[in-house]
């Protein structure tokens, strides 16, 4: 008799602690869910968070993008950033970010863009005046800085990259004029992308362009003749 009660008394407890057990998983379940709940839930937000922060202040993403080099999608958060305010300044924006991501394209649609805002020159005035003070605080270098020039020399060797030699060449001229030849030009840029490239060719052309420029300053008539003599020098050698 006294076996059997500790039988049954040996049944009740494995009873009770398998049902223990399977409570106790119950609650670890209940506490997963919870938790892959709580997560999802979190996530969830996060990605509306970023979303709303990606659409409303894109000039806030456009600049984190650019710190990290990541100009593919600057240039995109600077273009959504134009497309809400239609600023001369966005778009120079745009433009910057084209010629460091080194898309062509992009450069071309931006930068043809811009120097056809009524605006342009005041555009002008603000990124010399940010280069000038930038250059003060950090460099105090004497250096010449003309926007104009920048963004038609970016111009017009992207059209030349894009094969339209003629164009390109035509451009930086029409650009530059033909009473001076400072430095940074938009002829000079393309004069450095065609030695880059050893284009004899575009040598040939860009020495004919040249020929109707004279600068009066004996500094930039140097300057010119010395960058007549390297395309020379490249032509010769194609």
């Amino acid at each position: 008799m006294c076996a059997v009660i500790k039988y049954i008394k040996y049944i009740e407890r494995q009873v009770t602690s398998r049902a223990a057990a399977r409570q106790n998983a119950d609650l670890e379940k209940i506490v997963v869910k919870s938790a892959v709940k709580t997560v999802l839930a979190i996530l969830a937000v996060l990605v509306v968070v970023f979303a709303v922060f990606n659409f409303a202040f894109p000039q806030h993403m456009a600049t984190f993008t650019e710190n990290i080099g990541n100009y593919s999608l600057a240039v995109k958060y600077a273009s959504l950033r134009y497309s809400y305010t239609g600023d001369s300044m966005d778009l120079s924006r745009c433009f910057e970010d084209s010629v460091s991501l080194g898309n062509d394209e992009y450069i071309i649609k931006y930068g043809e863009e811009l120097v056809a805002k009524d605006d342009f020159s005041s555009v002008c005035e603000s990124k010399e005046r940010e280069f000038y003070e930038l250059n003060d605080k950090y460099f105090g270098e004497d250096v010449a800085y003309d926007y104009n020039q920048r963004v038609k020399g970016k111009l017009a060797v992207a059209y030349y990259r894009g094969g339209e030699v003629e164009k390109a060449v035509n451009y930086a001229l029409a650009a530059n004029g033909s009473e001076s030849f400072v430095s940074g030009n938009a002829l000079i840029s393309l004069y450095l992308e065609v030695k880059g490239a050893g284009d004899g060719a575009a040598a040939g052309a860009l020495i004919k362009a040249l020929s109707s420029v004279s600068p009066s300053d004996a500094q930039e008539a140097e300057l010119l003749r010395e960058v007549v003599a390297s395309l020379e020098g490249i032509a010769a050698e194609d």
